[in-house]
């Protein structure tokens, strides 16, 4: 057996992976890097004229060339770290996932050859590979571990997942788990991302708590909310305290229309009777000219992270007729996605609201990565006999090889750490 670090194996983003078994190899997501893409162009259609050599070449695209003799594409969840490159990549082996990822998939690429599986269920790809996807919680619907069974023993593909058993949308399958761990998990390619952060990541019921708390709380002006157009449990919780509150929400933005749409489709999330969707600029500028007593608004916008064309960055730059005032109020439902350019451009629209005098409110948020201890819990689940951490720089995969040697796993014999390039053979 061959793993193939292709993307993720530097930085956090365009991951992918390869196994190989024979002369065959199943391609492991096939995302993009969203950092990047924002240095070089704003907008993914932008990028449609241009080559896959020059997208990678400016660490935007995985090398989807390095991988040979591909017999299946699978996608772990629909974040467009995980599903982004497949316009680009033009992926021709059928490209399997859960029914929810295929349709993200689906909006993406048209071209692609898709086929969805529920879990529980065992998509036979050849004689070397079948894929079994099993339900973990993370910060997108219908996340998956991806199981590949092979003649050589079982692959995992943890990337990416928390442990909550508090999410109102999903829950982990430990018993799987389990069941998986008391066979032969040959490899473990696992994200690292929060390898480093102690303890276990907090469960989104504590964001529940705290859009409560700070909603109660703010008694007058504008409020504006901002989160992942894809989190769809966090959008749930934040229109649930909106209709409390009793303010009229404006979702505003194209993608978080087209995510909220997806989602009421697989019966997911609930719209308060009361909500406007405005995703065309014209229906934005419409609705945001005409808006009445601020105190009776509540607005839903796409720009956590300072995305210059986002709504809420266009709304500081005075791009809208509405204009921020003292004592309105921004939410952040997020965190900054780690990157230098996000800092940065996070940094830049927080200065921009500060000058307007907006009661800025940070941190109402908890990540959908696991913690260290997440981590551990996972070894101990599947017990796996080689661990390939991915999905994040070296510093992060450096931390979880000091994890996994904490458990008793050698460096450099079960414990291996690849670059975007580079395979091993177990």
């Amino acid at each position: 057996m061959k793993i193939i670090a292709v993307g993720g194996y530097e930085a956090v983003g365009r991951n992918m992976t390869g196994v190989s078994v024979g002369k065959e190899t199943v391609a492991l997501d096939n995302g993009i890097r969203l950092d990047t893409l924002q240095m070089y162009d704003r907008e993914i259609s932008m990028l449609q004229a241009k080559k896959p050599e020059y997208l990678a070449r400016m660490d935007v695209l995985p090398r989807a060339d390095r991988l040979k003799d591909v017999v299946a594409q699978v996608i772990s969840h629909g974040h467009l770290d995980h599903i982004g490159g497949l316009p680009f990549n033009r992926p021709r082996a059928p490209i399997i996932s859960t029914p929810y990822t295929v349709e993200m998939g689906k909006r993406e690429y048209r071209g692609g050859d898709f086929s969805s599986i529920g879990y529980g269920e065992v998509s036979e790809v050849s004689s070397n590979f079948s894929v079994e996807l099993v339900e973990v919680t993370h910060s997108i619907p219908y996340s998956s571990f991806v199981v590949l069974h092979t003649p050589e023993g079982d692959v995992v593909y943890a990337s990416d997942f928390r442990f909550d058993n508090n999410s109102i949308i999903a829950r982990t399958d430990y018993k799987r788990l389990r069941e998986l761990g008391r066979g032969n998990v040959k490899a473990l390619i696992v994200e690292s991302t929060r390898s480093r952060v102690n303890g276990k990541t907090p469960s989104e019921a504590l964001v529940r708590q705290e859009l409560k708390d700070v909603m109660e709380f703010i008694d007058s002006g504008l409020i504006i909310a901002t989160t992942f157009s894809t989190h769809i449990e966090r959008i749930q919780s934040i229109l649930d305290e909106v209709v409390k509150v009793g303010r009229i929400p404006l979702i505003v933005g194209r993608s978080l229309v087209k995510n909220i749409e997806l989602a009421r489709r697989f019966g997911l999330l609930e719209l308060p009777s009361n909500a406007k969707l405005l995703a065309t600029p014209k229906a934005i500028k419409a609705a945001l000219a005409e808006l009445g007593d601020r105190d009776k608004y509540f607005l839903l916008v796409t720009g956590h992270q300072g995305e210059p064309d986002s709504v809420l960055s266009k709304m500081t730059d005075g791009r809208f007729q509405v204009k921020l005032q003292k004592n309105d109020s921004v939410l952040f439902c997020t965190d900054i996605i780690p990157t230098p350019l996000n800092y940065a451009t996070r940094h830049v629209l927080e200065t921009k609201l500060k000058s307007f005098g907006v009661n800025i409110f940070e941190g109402i948020h908890v990540s959908g990565h696991a913690s260290r201890e997440d981590h551990r819990h996972l070894l101990k689940l599947l017990k796996p006999d080689h661990i390939i951490p991915c999905h994040g720089s070296m510093d992060m995969r450096s931390d979880y090889l000091v994890l996994a040697a904490e458990e008793g796993y050698e460096v450099n014999n079960q414990i291996h750490l690849l670059m975007n390039g580079t395979e091993i053979d177990l």
